[in-house]
């Protein structure tokens, strides 16, 4: 028997089993609330990239509401990329776990530079759907860089609507419901990578 086992633990599929089995065993474990973390993480773009890190494993998930409070620094703010300045930069959001792509369809919180005004951003609700991009800027909210906001992603019955502080930025024109979630992270761009190193912060 003791053999057997030994052999057994040998197979790498079997260790993938029960990494897998131990990962949904401790989401289980955890209630959705303690999924939001409520210390504000820096999250750091270098020059030349478009990624921020730390950039979290997209676990599956049940669809959910996610509030989080955040802030952009001032090195976030740009006007060096001509056209690209007006693209949309994602802060964070949830896209269709089914999809097996982040940018299939998703709702995100998304910034751009407020170019009139220095150290200012544009926020508003940024849908892909069906690989299309939706911004919905029929609703933008302007903010001032070092300073925190809350943002949220209010899920009822697999759709979203979105809000910063206490004003709606939009609501789902997705017809897919969301079920099953993944994670989005920060990212920058939009068509451009990022002109020089930037930080912002939350609790995501």
């Amino acid at each position: 028997m003791n053999g057997l086992l030994k052999d057994l633990l040998k197979e790498p599929w079997l260790w993938v089993i029960l990494i897998a089995a131990l990962i949904l065993w401790l989401s289980s474990c955890t209630k959705p609330d303690d999924m939001n973390e409520r210390i504000p993480k820096t999250y750091t773009v270098q020059k030349g990239q478009h990624d921020f890190k730390p950039s979290p494993f997209p676990f599956p998930e049940q669809a959910k509401t996610y509030v989080v409070t955040f802030m952009l620094d001032s090195s976030c703010y740009y006007t060096s990329l001509g056209v690209d300045n007006l693209d949309w930069n994602k802060l964070f959001g949830v896209y269709r776990w089914d999809d097996y792509k982040k940018n299939k369809n998703s709702a995100m919180i998304a910034w751009r530079p407020y170019l009139t005004r220095r150290n200012a951003f544009e926020i508003c609700l940024y849908e892909n759907i069906n690989n299309a991009n939706r911004p919905h800027e029929d609703r933008i909210i302007c903010i001032l860089s070092n300073r925190f906001y809350a943002a949220t992603l209010l899920e009822q019955n697999g759709r979203y609507t979105a809000l910063l502080n206490l004003d709606t930025i939009g609501t789902q024109q997705n017809e897919l419901r969301y079920r099953v979630i993944g994670k989005n992270s920060a990212w920058f761009g939009g068509t451009s990578k990022a002109p020089h190193r930037m930080f912002l912060q939350m609790t995501f």
